[in-house]
């Protein structure tokens, strides 16, 4: 009963929106309050190792409406704890928060998983995963991984941050957030947009409504703010040392070996003037790419780092990949020379030329 009253008042709220955003909207929430009712009033969160400010806002989030639905006890599980921006946000908005950075002993029957499409992404809390009686993905990574084929319950979207997925989600079920997790919605939705460098309609409307519901968006910005570590700059600089410049037709293309810091460098590349950058490390007999499109290079070959290369990689080579349009991320048990490869390989082929060295 409890369920069906739920899903009325999702449907109620509904009404409130859009047309294209309530049909969306509607039935993801239904997957919602399913989850909820199977819980059996306990549910674990998971996200990525190392979270970022938007996969600690969803996880934050996610917990206010299980917790609104009826599971009066919410885990938090972050494999390799919090980064560095995402430690300050917490700290700044006075958020304090108890988690699990290694699986417990314990098991946990029903589990949620944000902004994370493959099982290798959550390290050891993989196996808890795989325990798990009922499971729900809040994901907008493409194309889906593991999990989605794994999940009962799947809440993915192309949306570039998994908080507007949370959003919308709260938005369908009438919860409203008070201006102190406003403004760290706010945070994460900016970081994985890169401050509206990903922007969508979607995107900026959340972003107004936030602000009206009482986010800081002048907080949000500078909670965002940091000096970077000594280590990263000297990854940057010794990334581009090392770097390789390909010429596929009229597309530069930058690989790079590094230690740490993939996506830093990847990132750093392309500024430099890169039409892709592929970083590859190699930790633990693992091999992870950090992979950057340059937006003008997407609009001219229509490829998606996450979709056409990340992806593909994790076909031909031992690993599993995914991302967005601009960037993608593949990990693997190969080396980074095979990694490498395959990657030019698959653009050359993609893009019908050989990669020539400059």
């Amino acid at each position: 009963m409890r369920a069906l009253r739920l899903a009325l008042a999702a449907l109620t709220c509904v009404f409130n929106l859009p047309r294209g955003e309530a049909r969306k909207w509607s039935g993801e929430a239904m997957k919602l309050i399913s989850f909820a009712a199977k819980a059996g009033g306990e549910a674990l969160i998971l996200t990525h190792a190392n979270a970022d400010p938007d996969a600690v806002a969803s996880a934050v989030l996610l917990a206010l409406l299980l917790k609104r639905l009826g599971v009066s006890r919410v885990s938090f599980g972050f494999p390799e704890g919090l980064n560095k921006v995402s430690r300050k946000i917490l700290q700044s908005l006075n958020i304090e928060l108890k988690y699990f950075r290694e699986p417990p002993r314990r098991r946990f029957r029903a589990v949620a998983v944000v902004d994370a499409t493959n099982s290798v992404q959550l390290g050891a809390f993989r196996r808890i995963v795989e325990r798990a009686e009922v499971l729900l993905l809040v994901d907008h990574h493409a194309p889906p991984g593991d999990l989605a084929r794994r999940s009962r319950y799947s809440v993915v979207s192309s949306d570039p941050a998994t908080t507007l997925i949370i959003y919308g989600l709260a938005q369908t079920l009438g919860v409203r957030f008070s201006g102190r997790l406003a403004t760290l919605a706010l945070a994460g939705l900016l970081f994985d947009t890169r401050r509206f460098v990903h922007a969508t309609s979607y995107a900026l409307r959340v972003a107004a409504q936030l602000i009206e519901e009482g986010a800081d968006y002048q907080a949000a910005l500078s909670l965002l703010e940091s000096e970077e570590e000594f280590s990263e700059r000297v990854a940057k600089l010794k990334g581009a040392a090392r770097c390789h410049v390909l010429r596929l037709g009229e597309h530069l293309i930058a690989i790079s070996e590094i230690g740490s810091f993939e996506a830093s460098v990847a990132r750093a590349l392309v500024s430099l003037g890169a039409d892709a950058a592929i970083v590859a490390s190699e930790r633990d007999g693992e091999c992870r790419l950090s992979i950057r499109f340059s937006r003008s290079f997407h609009a001219r070959t229509g490829l998606s780092a996450g979709r056409d290369l990340a992806a593909v990689l994790a076909k031909y080579l031992e690993g599993e990949g995914g991302g967005h349009d601009l960037a993608g991320t593949f990990k693997g048990r190969c080396s980074t020379s095979e990694a490498l490869r395959i990657s030019l390989q698959v653009l050359s082929e993609t893009l019908n030329v050989k990669a020539k060295p400059l």
